[in-house]
């Protein structure tokens, strides 16, 4: 069974990385906007669908660089990133497709409760393909209930920094980390990133609905979305951080640390994410 990244976004994914992957079949309807629109009812499925679908935030270059970032920011924030992966229910992709910007949570929340689990293997398509000494880093896929939405905690955060090549150096000391997503009331921006932040580690005991294995949130709205959604904060986060983000922690000397660490660490090996192999 080959899993397909979703997409039922629009492929820009959070945080800083920019990964092309193919689409779901015969996507329709037209690019999405900010803008309310009209919620479409997908047609179901009518034939049994090959393949998982996963969010990209659950790939494994991906999942690394959002983990880094929030390891920087926040170690124990980091630590709610998932430890496991799960498979979007077929009903909610189908939802998804048609409307990307998000489906009635209280329509769709039954599909997460009828998870099925089983024992095949998944093999990523090549756009996601790494090497094996950074995918095994990656979160596994989820073979029990209790693993789903699992969050990482700091012992495994922790040891994932460490074989990361991180070090104490890089991590944002409190003034800096609450400099950069400021207090409340925040400005548009914090806000932004704050939101990102709490989308990217909505495990269990840090989320009223915990989706984190899903690369899914909840909107305040009630909608269950991609957190790579259009217009989603985590989307908008990538045109801040090279700019406004970097402004904020000019003055860290552990933002440096990280900019200068970052090319050292060429781990990904997919040209499409234009970082070069090592």
């Amino acid at each position: 069974m080959q899993p397909r990244t979703v997409a039922i976004l629009p492929v820009t994914l959070a945080i800083a990385v920019f990964l092309s992957a193919g689409p779901l079949a015969a996507q329709t309807s037209p690019t999405p906007t900010c803008t309310p629109q009209l919620f479409t009812i997908p047609k179901a499925s009518r034939h049994e669908v090959p393949n998982e679908v996963y969010a990209p935030s659950v790939t494994t270059a991906v999942y690394l660089v959002n983990f880094v970032l929030l390891y920087m920011a926040n170690p124990d924030l980091a630590a709610y990133m998932p430890a496991y992966r799960a498979p979007i229910p077929q009903p909610v992709v189908d939802c998804l497709e048609q409307n990307p910007m998000g489906c009635p949570w209280a329509d769709y929340r039954r599909y997460f409760d009828e998870q099925v689990f089983d024992n095949r293997e998944c093999f990523w398509p090549d756009v996601c393909q790494e090497n094996a000494r950074w995918a095994r880093l990656a979160p596994r896929k989820a073979r029990r209930p209790e693993q789903i939405n699992e969050p990482l905690g700091r012992r495994r955060a922790d040891q994932l920094a460490h074989l990361l090549g991180m070090d104490a150096g890089m991590i944002l000391t409190d003034l800096e980390y609450h400099c950069v997503i400021g207090i409340p009331p925040r400005d548009h921006d914090r806000e932004i990133i704050f939101r990102c932040m709490y989308n990217l580690t909505n495990s269990n005991g840090n989320a009223a609905i915990p989706l984190s294995s899903y690369g899914l949130n909840v909107t305040e709205q009630g909608y269950v979305r991609s957190i790579c959604a259009p217009c989603s904060p985590c989307l908008e986060f990538n045109a801040l951080f090279g700019g406004p983000l970097e402004q904020f922690s000019q003055s860290a000397d552990a933002w440096r640390s990280f900019y200068g660490w970052w090319p050292k660490r060429r781990y990904f090996s997919s040209s499409k994410m234009r970082i070069p192999a090592k």
